[in-house]
């Protein structure tokens, strides 16, 4: 018994540095953005292009991939998801033209999608009850520190050996991962692979979308991150011309914001054996918007008040996205891949419509009449919402399964 925790533990750890991989991969390009527009002598905007085409590439992905991990099983699509990511990375570092670099590019955003999806789906295989919330923080811990890690990463070796360096890198990372996943990472039997067979992917998603509790979730999550993504882009603009902050000192001001997201994770990891789920689900939601209401009001009046917003903000992001995502691995138990998948795709969404409707929210009323918009929208939507995700037969049953 102990030998088959232990080797789940193993595991764990691999296929959560995986997933931490894949989010280097994202934002690891960053830095290199200079590099590679003067490299390839392309506009900003193509340059611009390649950071969209990844994020989208990656939100369709979430989907397809889902539904091939519950009909082929998890290993062959991180193998096949691991090659395809070594490639391409190899593609993006010896071609010298910006298209081919550019197709290169998405068969990796293709590839890195596959392996956060599939961490999720594993830890709800592998694990149950606090245990899988456990799992779940710690894959969530790595996701978040990876944001925090990339960018001096990649400005460190785009540095040193140009944009090809970065990706030489990646594909070593990668090569090790594939001899360690072909090891350790178990050949799997998808979950109810025979029934599944016989109906059609239609119907398998129907189960989903119908689903009371996944609805809200997936609702919630997309306000949530359109959100946060609308305060990430917003900042440098307000550190810069509203408190006239150098750029490359502005970015430090991004610290309580990573720094809290990875707490609210730690945070997660120990409280949610001790704490029902949906309590922590209302109480988690409630400090977001109350922070993000707190943002509206805080962020042109003081840096310290606005910092002090953002690290509650932080908090609340670092124990939300494990916490839907252990709730949508208890709800789908026999096509969580799908579910997850689904789940990614509307959390990336949301990342990319944030920015783009934000700044033109922006242009309507005053920043702070904004985002004390979208706080309330986002706590309207949690208290309106709630009665269909929680009626009281539910929240009896879920209280018995968390203990």
């Amino acid at each position: 018994m102990a030998q088959m925790k232990s080797k789940a533990v193993l595991i764990l750890y691999i296929v959560c540095f995986s997933a931490f991989f894949a989010s280097l991969s994202q934002n690891i390009y960053s830095p290199i953005i200079p590099i590679i527009k003067e490299s390839f002598h392309v506009s900003a905007a193509m340059v611009n292009l390649s950071v969209s085409v990844f994020m989208i590439v990656t939100a369709i992905m979430q989907i397809i991939l889902g539904t091939i991990i519950d009909f082929k099983g998890a290993r062959f699509v991180l193998i096949a998801g691991i090659l395809a990511t070594a490639a391409a990375s190899i593609g993006c570092a010896v071609t010298t033209d910006f298209t081919l670099f550019l197709i290169f590019r998405m068969i990796q955003a293709a590839g890195s999608a596959a392996l956060p999806l599939i961490a999720a789906t594993t830890i709800g295989q592998l694990f149950t009850g606090s245990e899988r919330g456990s799992a779940m923080g710690t894959y969530q811990m790595l996701l978040s520190a990876a944001p925090a890690v990339a960018p001096v990463l990649g400005g460190f070796i785009g540095g040193a050996a140009g944009y090809e360096g970065i990706f030489w890198m990646l594909t070593a990372i990668s090569v090790v991962m594939l001899v360690a996943n072909s090891m350790i990472f178990p050949k799997d039997s998808p979950a109810g692979s025979k029934q599944q067979t016989k109906g059609n992917v239609f119907t398998h998603y129907k189960s989903i979308f119908t689903n009371r509790t996944g609805n809200v979730i997936l609702a919630l999550s997309f306000v949530l991150f359109f959100i946060y993504f609308a305060v990430i882009v917003y900042l440098p603009i307000l550190l810069t011309e509203h408190y006239h902050i150098e750029v490359s000192i502005a970015g430090l001001l991004y610290l309580p914001l990573a720094l809290s997201t990875i707490a609210g994770t730690f945070l997660f990891k120990r409280i949610q054996a001790k704490i029902s789920l949906n309590t922590l689900f209302i109480g988690s939601n409630a400090v977001a918007a109350c922070s993000i209401m707190l943002f509206a009001v805080t962020h042109s009046v003081s840096l310290v008040l606005m910092a002090l917003t953002l690290a509650l903000f932080g908090i609340s992001m670092g124990v939300i996205p494990p916490l839907y995502s252990t709730m949508i691995t208890n709800e789908f138990e026999h096509n969580r891949g799908s579910a997850i998948g689904i789940f990614n795709f509307i959390r990336y969404t949301g990342m990319a419509a944030g920015p783009m409707i934000s700044a033109y929210l922006l242009t309507m009323m005053p920043s702070a009449m904004s985002f004390g918009f979208l706080g309330l929208v986002f706590a309207a939507l949690g208290f309106c919402l709630l009665p269909q995700m929680y009626p009281p037969q539910k929240r009896v049953k879920q209280k018995k399964h968390h203990m």
